[in-house]
């Protein structure tokens, strides 16, 4: 996210939330609950490698998978703080419990299923534009999002019988992006509204670090036999592959950072109640 754009929404946003003393005020809360669909997918080719490839003798076909781990259904909840009858600002709790994307590997010796979905809490402060109309409210906000969370990376395979299945739990670090949305309130009465609201969210996230939480071998455990070189991953910016200086089977591997979409457009609806 460009910085600049960062900072500008970040001044509009404190100046807003200081100005209450020139306005009537008016503050609430709000509950939600809404699913996000694919937007800005991309493909992934660096450590996840993640498509579908199909092996017959000499020849293998390839498949690009485009995927965004941001779909999937969203909960939040939020407190607004309208200054007047059109200007207010709202701080936002949110929590994406991902769907999941698939890819498979198959040739001669058998499958290889992969699986890549995520979990994710996000602060949102924004900003809320309002109308003022008697029974029906048409609003729009947008603001800056920050998240925590994690990404699980599944593979399942079968070789020729032989069944192993590992589970990689990436997290650490701060993901960042911005949302906006548009949405109506219909009143029920003096303090209480329904709401429907479509919103997009653009964002991305690099975790800097892993684990393998599960690895099994026709249901043998291999965890306790694996060394940490080979159980964590630290993902860096960069990092220099010397062979004659390698690193030791006591410190984590090291792959470099890749980013994972996050991005959606969804559809929610909730209920306000004015405070």
């Amino acid at each position: 996210m460009n910085k600049k754009h960062l900072n500008t929404l970040l001044i509009v946003f404190v100046i807003s939330l200081f100005a209450n003393n020139l306005y009537a005020q008016e503050a609430y809360l709000s509950i939600n609950a809404g699913y996000g669909f694919n937007t800005s997918s991309q493909n992934l080719n660096d450590y996840f490698k993640f498509k579908n490839t199909t092996k017959i003798t000499t020849s293998t076909t390839y498949e690009q998978v485009n995927l965004s781990l941001g779909k999937g259904l969203n909960v939040a909840a939020a407190y607004g703080y309208m200054f007047n009858d059109n200007v207010g600002t709202e701080l936002g709790v949110s929590y994406l419990l991902g769907g999941k994307s698939h890819a498979k590997d198959q040739n001669i010796s058998g499958t290889t299923d992969y699986t890549l979905s995520a979990k994710m809490l996000r602060i949102n402060p924004s900003i809320v534009i309002a109308s003022d109309f008697r029974d029906i409210n048409a609003y729009a906000k947008m603001g800056l999002l920050i998240g925590l969370g994690s990404v699980i990376y599944e593979t399942n395979t079968n070789n020729n019988g032989d069944i192993k299945i590992v589970k990689l739990k990436l997290n650490g670090g701060l993901a960042f992006g911005l949302n906006a949305g548009v949405g109506a309130l219909f009143n029920l009465n003096k303090n209480m509204s329904l709401f429907g609201e479509i919103n997009m969210v653009n964002m991305s996230y690099a975790p800097t670090k892993g684990e393998i939480t599960k690895s099994t071998l026709n249901g043998f455990d291999e965890l306790p036999s694996m060394s940490k070189k080979n159980k964590e991953i630290e993902f860096v910016d960069n990092y220099t592959d010397d062979p004659n200086n390698p690193s030791t089977f006591s410190e984590p591997s090291k792959e470099l950072k890749q980013k994972l979409p996050f991005g959606s457009v969804g559809i929610s609806i909730g209920l306000r109640i004015l405070l």
